[in-house]
């Protein structure tokens, strides 16, 4: 190699060998090259994996999904009492989970607050206002939503999500 075309290496010799120095007797990468390009590699990804933390996103996205189903139930609810003038039977102030179930309603669906029985709203609310009732995105069945439906003193109706992740106490009131 000419004098004039020779970068200078600090001291070091032998990083001459690591860089692509000498690329015109070397047709391949070094073992050495290899292995610390996968080693960054797994670096990067790793990082990656660790900000995006997708177990967090995907509960995050299950919880906004719980939201809306619980705003599409919320807003059935609000229709029938328009036509009807009153909320459906057997909705008063005791939490109600929405469900076809006889038994096995006694939910805890959030801190403090349990669940006494099922609320049978499928006949009511389908399918003029709903096609299907809405369900919990892991924990639902048709015997229980895990959607509750209390309505308050005030007459304000309560929509609660029994199965929200990341110990997020999901409601919708109107």
């Amino acid at each position: 190699m000419e004098p004039s075309r020779r970068l200078k290496t600090s001291g070091w010799p032998w990083i001459n060998n690591i860089l692509f120095l000498n690329m015109k007797t070397r047709r391949a990468f070094t073992v050495l090259q290899t292995i610390a390009a996968f080693f960054m590699i797994g670096m990067l990804v790793s990082i990656i994996i660790f900000v995006v933390n997708p177990q967090r996103q995907l509960a995050e996205t299950r919880n906004s999904k719980r939201v809306a189903d619980a705003g599409t139930i919320l807003t059935a609810i609000n229709e029938y009492v328009i036509d009807h003038n009153s909320a459906p039977a057997g909705m008063d102030d005791t939490l109600r989970v929405i469900g076809t179930a006889n038994v096995g309603c006694n939910l805890n669906c959030w801190t403090g607050v349990g669940t006494s029985s099922c609320l049978n709203l499928a006949p009511i609310l389908t399918p003029k206002y709903l096609l299907d009732i809405p369900m919990d995105p892991i924990l639902g069945t048709a015997e229980r939503t895990y959607f509750a439906v209390r309505k308050k003193a005030n007459d304000r109706i309560v929509v609660y999500s029994c199965g929200a992740e990341l110990g997020e106490n999901l409601t919708i009131t109107r």
